[in-house]
């Protein structure tokens, strides 16, 4: 039996892919670590638009969701084999 929530899945590889975009679009920013030297300083808006608004819930979503399973793993297994998992 198969019991896969698919669009959770769906959801898991679209962040995935903001991820990707993400971090490609971050050196042409003013946003991060990283400052790019580009011609006489300017970068793209909507990039740094893209980015901020990105930074403010990717990652936030990522863990909500691996917190959401955390309880139905945890009661599948014993708390040592969880914890070694």
């Amino acid at each position: 039996m198969n019991n896969r929530i698919y669009y959770l899945d769906h959801i898991r590889v679209f962040l995935t892919i903001l991820v990707l975009f993400h971090h490609a679009a971050l050196p042409f920013t003013q946003i991060g670590f990283y400052v790019s030297d580009m011609e006489n300083g300017t970068t793209s808006s909507l990039l740094e638009f893209f980015v901020a608004i990105n930074q403010a819930f990717f990652m936030g979503f990522f863990f909500f969701l691996s917190g959401y399973f955390t309880p139905l793993s945890f009661e599948r297994k014993v708390p040592s084999q969880f914890v070694k998992d």
